[in-house]
């Protein structure tokens, strides 16, 4: 596909992108879809299975191709001059992500595209995300990246953010935005944004001008799961955005990982139901490594015991634990609070809920149970 053919493309369908990679990927470039025999059954099978939209916009491009659009913005290609442009085809497309039901057509990448061939793994979750989330999304981040995987996420807040961070620690990561390259939102990400293209890149299908429509993020989410092997949902409450982007990535074929929460933590009632559904539990640092080839064992460290109430806590439980009533007594502490600090202490490895109890690791049921 030429960057002329392309910007033509381009002025006629806007947003309006789906459907469209898979046609481009078996006709190979906008000329050929249009000169080839619409009136022929095999066209009109493929025509039929796409959005209306789509159909609509297709006839219009055909119907005066290849003259552009009089409609379309004059500044749309002028813009695309700023950044790279990565059509289906271009030696520098990924792999994987043209491999999906609906790939996109094109790219438009900020930063180096180099960094979506290799190895990837999405990392996503919930926005109002727990202490021990963000500091578990940070820690896997990490650990991938330094191992040489892409971390590709959303930008959004929590989860997502702790990720990408987590990836500038050690390696690289990928931003995926449902907004042309100069819309990345939310507005207090566009700092972040800006060091991870200096640090991997930033990717959309949206052309620049495109704002952030509610629409577009499930667009967005078929990506990030399909630029990865695998897909990890950090947390997640329900309902998610991020139970989305596991169901895109189930529906390409690839693996699907999640952190089994306590069934009293709200937040993690999404990825509850993903194990349930029978994805794959991640249930501490050191499994990534039989997960993830490559990723090596963590170094044994001794960790920082914890202060305050959270160290109360942990000497209340004793030796044989306490039940969640129990020890709301002996804290005199509100139910939420007590649960999310619980919560936190359980992602952090110091307890676990066994039976309705809640026991420090080194207890004695934790002792009887294997798992422990």
């Amino acid at each position: 596909m030429t960057r002329k053919q392309f910007q033509t493309l381009l002025g006629w369908s806007g947003a309006q992108t789906q459907g469209l990679g898979g046609l481009l990927l078996e006709y190979r470039s906008p000329d050929l879809l249009f000169s080839a025999d619409w009136q022929s059954e095999a066209v009109k099978d493929q025509l039929v299975t796409l959005p209306n939209a789509t159909q609509n916009m297709l006839l219009r491009a055909r119907k005066n191709w290849p003259r552009p659009n009089p409609r379309a913005s004059s500044s749309f290609s002028h813009r695309a001059e700023s950044h790279a442009f990565i059509p289906l085809g271009d030696h520098r497309y990924p792999r994987a992500l043209k491999a999906i039901p609906d790939p996109p057509p094109w790219l438009f990448c900020h930063g180096d595209p180099a960094c979506l061939a290799q190895p990837a793994v999405a990392i996503v979750g919930s926005r109002r995300a727990s202490h021990g989330g963000l500091r578990a999304a940070h820690g896997i981040a990490e650990r991938l990246a330094a191992a040489g995987y892409t971390v590709c996420s959303g930008l959004a807040l929590g989860i997502d953010a702790a990720a990408h961070r987590g990836a500038l620690e050690s390696g690289y990561t990928a931003a995926v935005l449902a907004s042309g390259l100069d819309q990345a939102s939310p507005l207090r990400h566009r700092r972040l944004a800006e060091d991870i293209a200096t640090s991997g890149c930033v990717v959309t299908e949206l052309p620049a001008g495109m704002p952030p429509s509610k629409h577009q993020f499930p667009r967005r989410n078929r990506i990030i799961s399909g630029l990865a092997q695998g897909t990890i949902i950090v947390e997640a409450a329900l309902p998610s955005g991020s139970l989305h982007t596991a169901a895109a990535a189930l529906e390409q074929g690839r693996e699907v990982y999640t952190l089994p929460w306590s069934i009293f933590h709200d937040q993690g009632a999404g990825c509850r139901r993903l194990l349930r559904d029978g994805a794959t539990p991640i249930t501490s640092m050191d499994e990534l490594a039989s997960l993830f080839p490559g990723v090596a064992q963590e170094a044994v460290q001794g960790m920082p015991s914890p202060g305050g109430v959270a160290s109360k806590i942990l000497q209340m439980l004793g030796d044989d634990g306490l039940s969640m009533h129990r020890l709301q007594a002996a804290m005199d502490m509100p139910a939420p609070e007590l649960l999310a600090l619980l919560s936190d202490l359980e992602v952090q490895g110091w307890l676990r809920n066994i039976d309705g109890r809640y026991c420090r690791n080194d207890c004695k049921p934790c002792q009887r149970q294997i798992s422990c």
